[in-house]
């Protein structure tokens, strides 16, 4: 398969709906973008719900939005402070 793209000139590009469905992807959601040897990869993110069950003996009161919700609010306080995000 051969698609192509146009780079904006922002730098952004549109993943054509071929590569979206191959990746199962949709609006809101985030790739990956891997260099391997001489190419890059691109790949679906994963996110909290994809570890869910993981750990399964540890009890927590608090539902998956919470802690997403939290995590973003630590990561919106580090990007202010001048840490990565």
């Amino acid at each position: 398969m051969k698609l192509t793209s146009k780079i904006t000139s922002k730098g952004q590009i549109t993943l054509p709906k071929e590569v979206r469905k191959l990746l199962n992807v949709q609006e809101g959601n985030v790739v990956i973008f891997e260099k391997e040897n001489d190419k890059i990869v691109i790949k679906p993110a994963r996110t909290l719900r994809d570890f869910k069950g993981l750990l399964k003996n540890i009890n927590t009161k608090e539902n998956y939005d919470e802690i997403r919700k939290k995590t973003k609010k630590y990561v919106g306080k580090r990007v202010v402070q001048g840490g990565r995000q």
